[in-house]
């Protein structure tokens, strides 16, 4: 006869086996969330340093895959003077993220940069989307990505807000 988990009388083995995993799992959620609180932000923060610097840093060398989609997104602007400048900006919030003393400007520097990412979705919509507005090309994930980003961006910034005004 096996006994009622509900009637608080014994328990058979695997019952006892999985109330161990159980408080195993408990306490390494827990260890994990600690861990979290005060590793998760720095980690965002430096990753997405990484992804500026490094998607910036390649288009002054001219070996960006965005180079298409930017000479034909921002037709409104001379390329030739464009690129180079956007990325350097994007190398520029990369550092920005780094430093303390930084983290604000280089947050500020990648709202509007990302804002104009977005442009190319609307002024070259044969490139951005394979059936417009549901379904994006590579070329528009690769640009509607640049929401993640700036979510990340947002969170750093106000998670530095926070440690500022205590």
């Amino acid at each position: 006869m096996s006994a009622d988990p509900t009637d608080g009388g014994s328990t058979g083995p695997l019952q006892g086996a999985a109330t161990g995993i159980r408080d195993d799992l408990t306490r390494l959620d827990s260890a994990f969330e600690s861990w979290l609180s005060r590793h998760g932000v720095p980690v965002l923060r430096y990753a997405l340093a990484a992804v500026f610097f490094w998607f910036g840093i390649v288009k002054p060398l001219g070996i960006s895959p965005a180079n298409p989609v930017v000479y034909h997104g921002v037709f409104f602007l001379p390329f030739d003077l464009f690129f180079p400048i956007l990325g350097w900006w994007e190398a520029l919030v990369g550092v920005g993220l780094l430093f303390d003393r930084t983290v604000r400007y280089a947050v500020y520097l990648m709202v509007f940069q990302m804002l104009g990412t977005m442009i190319p979705l609307f002024t070259t919509p044969w490139m951005t989307f394979v059936d417009w507005p549901f379904v994006p090309s590579e070329v528009g994930a690769y640009i509607i990505k640049n929401w993640v980003l700036l979510s990340g961006g947002l969170v750093v910034l106000s998670i530095v807000d926070l440690e500022e005004e205590r």
